[in-house]
């Protein structure tokens, strides 16, 4: 929702036209942290220590960088380095042991319709100790004063949570774990019901574009760091029809992949 509010073409080639970047250091260092956290907050409070989480690191960061898109990380010290410290990190800006949480809240999935979209998400974490709270770690920088575009998330699924169980949300919290900060805010109704009429918007508003093949293309300074830019007419003149055989020919040359 966040992309295609940033940029219609760019939503286009990633999730109509199935685009990617190669994974990178970042995703890969993320994907091995929230497995250690998880598999942390499934031991016993008393077992949830600095050094069993170091453990739980030494477990499944070998395991997990065998796998195949992240076998190219496998000898990268700083992704390895920035990976401890968010482990590290979870014990500064929070008490472990005294979480209060079901391992079936963890890495809860939510399948649901809202508002006629299929929606699907994965709770990071989900706690009830006297509030209802939905957790999501981020590994990277704050977000500064762009974080409303990251409780986007949060906010939709304290949505699901009400839509497919019944539950009511209190309180969303990201932990951003390698800037040691931690961002709570209320589930406030109106922030939360005006997270799914965005979301019925954006899924009307692309399928018009899908149905018209026309994908704006926004220009904002987030165009620098695009992997899109050769194929993008904002910044390419002579930039094919997006879809088209050569567009797919040219994202191909410039490495990236097609799922």
């Amino acid at each position: 929702m966040s992309l295609y509010q940033q940029c219609g073409l760019k939503y286009f080639l990633s999730y109509i036209d199935s685009w990617r970047e190669p994974p990178t250091s970042a995703l890969a260092g993320g994907s091995i942290t929230h497995e250690v956290v998880e598999y942390l907050y499934r031991l016993e409070p008393a077992e949830r220590t600095v050094e069993n989480a170091l453990a739980l690191l030494r477990e499944h960061g070998p395991r997990m960088l065998k796998q195949t898109e992240y076998l190219p990380f496998v000898d990268d010290i700083k992704m390895k380095h920035s990976v401890r410290e968010a482990v590290e990190n979870l014990f500064k800006v929070e008490n472990p042991p005294e979480v209060v949480v079901q391992p079936e809240h963890l890495e809860m999935e939510l399948n649901v319709v809202i508002n006629g979209v299929n929606f699907f998400g994965k709770v990071d974490r989900f706690t009830v100790d006297g509030v209802n709270r939905v957790t999501d770690y981020k590994t990277g920088k704050s977000p500064g004063r762009f974080i409303d575009d990251k409780l986007a998330q949060p906010y939709l699924y304290a949505l699901g949570f009400k839509t497919q169980y019944d539950i009511d949300v209190d309180e969303v919290e990201l932990i951003f774990l390698n800037a040691q900060e931690v961002v709570r805010r209320p589930a406030d109704i109106g922030l939360v019901t005006s997270m799914g009429e965005q979301l019925a918007t954006m899924r009307a508003n692309s399928e018009r574009d899908v149905a018209e093949s026309a994908w704006d293309a926004r220009v904002s300074r987030l165009c620098d760091y695009c992997a899109f830019q050769k194929v993008c007419p904002a910044r390419n003149p002579d930039a094919p029809q997006p879809g088209s055989t050569l567009c797919d020919t040219q994202l191909s040359e410039a490495g990236l992949l097609h799922k």
